[in-house]
Order: C-alpha cells, then sequence, then structure tokens
C-alpha cells in the first residue's frame, strides 16, 4: 500500500503542467494553413495558455508552443465557417472577433485563457470572461483567416461542419418552409435556453424586386442598421425564440447553436419590409 501511494505522488509530481483531467480542446489555425491541435493547458503553476508571445496546446503529453503572431484562429468547434461567420468577422486588418456557439460575434482583443476553461476577452477596456463551452472560434488575424477558409472552400479540401453535424440530411430534424414575405414562421418547436439546434438551409430568396437582389440564407450583398440583425447582410436566415425574442444569425452554418432563451422557436429573413419579398428557404431543424 505504502509503495502504490508513493507512486501515485510522484506520477502526479511528473506530471507538472500537463493536464491529468478532461481539458477543452483546440486547433490553431496557422497563417499559412497548418493546423495545431491539443488539449488547453489547464493545470500546473502557470494554467494559461497565452505565455511569453507562445499559443500553447499540448498532445498526448507533448507541449506545442506555437508563436501568436502565426496563429490566424483559435478553432473549439473545427470544420469550416461559413461565409456568413466570415462576414461578422472584424474587416479591420488587426482587429480581431469571437464568434460564439449561439452565433454571436464579439469584437474586441484576445487576453489568454485560463485554467483550460475561461476566455478572457478585452471589450472597450473591460475584461470580459467566457467559458470555452460558449465560445466557436477566436480570430487573431481575419486577412489570414479568410485566405485560409476561402482557399479551402474552393478547393472542396474541408467540409463546412463543426464535427458535430453532417453536410448531408439531418437526422430526426423537422423541415420549415420559411417564406420571404412573411414576417416569422413557427417552427412548431420549443426549446429551452441552452439546448443545441442543428439548422440546415437550402434554397434562394428574393427581398426586393430589382436585378440582383436575392440572397442565399447568408444573405445578399446589401447591409442595413434598421434590419432585424444589423449584423449580418439582407435576406439571410434569422431566428428568434418567443415572440418578443432578439433575433439571431443562422445563415448556412452546420454548426450547432445554443439556444438563448426558452420559448417557441421562429425562422424569418433579415428584412424589415417584406412585401416585395418573394421566394423561400427550405430548412431542416433539429435539436440535438
Amino acid at each position: 500500500m505504502v509503495r502504490r501511494v508513493i507512486s501515485t505522488i510522484v506520477l502526479v509530481a511528473s506530471a507538472g503542467l500537463y493536464t491529468l483531467t478532461a481539458a477543452e480542446r483546440a486547433t490553431l489555425v496557422l497563417t499559412n494553413g497548418e493546423r495545431r491541435s491539443g488539449e488547453v493547458v489547464a493545470t500546473g503553476n502557470d494554467s494559461a495558455m497565452f505565455v511569453d508571445g507562445q499559443l500553447r496546446v499540448i498532445e498526448n503529453g507533448q507541449e506545442q508552443s506555437i508563436p501568436i503572431d502565426q496563429v490566424a484562429v483559435i478553432d473549439f468547434t473545427g470544420g469550416t465557417p461559413s461565409p456568413l461567420e466570415l462576414s461578422r468577422v472584424s474587416p479591420d486588418p488587426n482587429g480581431q472577433t469571437a464568434i460564439m456557439r449561439s452565433g454571436h460575434a464579439q469584437g474586441g482583443k484576445f487576453v489568454n485563457i485560463i485554467r483550460g476553461e475561461t476566455l478572457l476577452w478585452d471589450h472597450n477596456g473591460n475584461q470580459e470572461q467566457y467559458p470555452l463551452r460558449d465560445v466557436s472560434r477566436v480570430y487573431l488575424r481575419p486577412q489570414s483567416a479568410r485566405s485560409v477558409y476561402n482557399g479551402e472552400r474552393d478547393r472542396g479540401g474541408v467540409a463546412v461542419g463543426s464535427g458535430t453535424g453532417t453536410s448531408g440530411t439531418l437526422a430526426n430534424g423537422v423541415t420549415v418552409n420559411v417564406l420571404a414575405n412573411t414576417v416569422w414562421t413557427d417552427t412548431g418547436i420549443t426549446v429551452n435556453a441552452g439546448d443545441r439546434v442543428m439548422f440546415q438551409a437550402s434554397g434562394q430568396i428574393n427581398y426586393g424586386r430589382s436585378p440582383g437582389q436575392t440572397a442565399t440564407a447568408d444573405g445578399g450583398a446589401e447591409r442595413r442598421s434598421n434590419y432585424p440583425d444589423p449584423s449580418v447582410p439582407v435576406g439571410a436566415l434569422i431566428g428568434k425564440v418567443g415572440n418578443n425574442g432578439t433575433p439571431f444569425a443562422i445563415g448556412n452554418q452546420r454548426q450547432a447553436l445554443g439556444m438563448p432563451a426558452s420559448g417557441r422557436l421562429f425562422l424569418g429573413v433579415n428584412d424589415n419590409e417584406r412585401a416585395d419579398n418573394s421566394g423561400a428557404f427550405t430548412v431542416i431543424v433539429a435539436k440535438q
């Protein structure tokens, strides 16, 4: 018994920096397109992921350190983001954006990731904390990220998705016809705050009668500050929970979105005048 206890102590002491319990995994998408994956540093005297200009992950007990200026994205969900997600990333070459699994985009500046579970984020000089389970991707260098992801999409080398969904028909999903000239379409689905819901949209709509006023679920070419969700283009597929819920972006992304509230789930198009709209999106909705 004494020998077994001593052996356990030695094992724990020798583990040092490396994780002894399950930790969130992350993929560092480099500016040259390479990827380094592993568990986020979570234990030891220094439990921060970002130290001395290096981002660190642990794979098979070995630490990998990559200079932060070589990292375009810290990715917690995998796959290739949709054009809609990329459109919400800061257009400023020096701007940074955190994309939540709910689809919300938060501008600001990356500070660190601590204890393997919490993102420290600077928003207008105020430090905020987000659980990593709520974070999809952190865009450190938006121009490099767009170049990497758009190049992969053009080559067809990486499927759009989060690794938790599918690019085919969602199993056990409900099909909803979202008319572009209808304010909101009731999906018939009731959700609870925090529920994870997958969406798979197809089709094209017209958000006006003029030539070129067409949109896929990711939206068209125009933006307006008075649209239900001004952060995404006109015509984009959006949702809300409850009659008075705040609209959120859906688009063509295939990762599961966390529901912001409890109530009935509605779908619509991002437009403030729908009388001149035509067409519809066909959306498969599936609760995980």
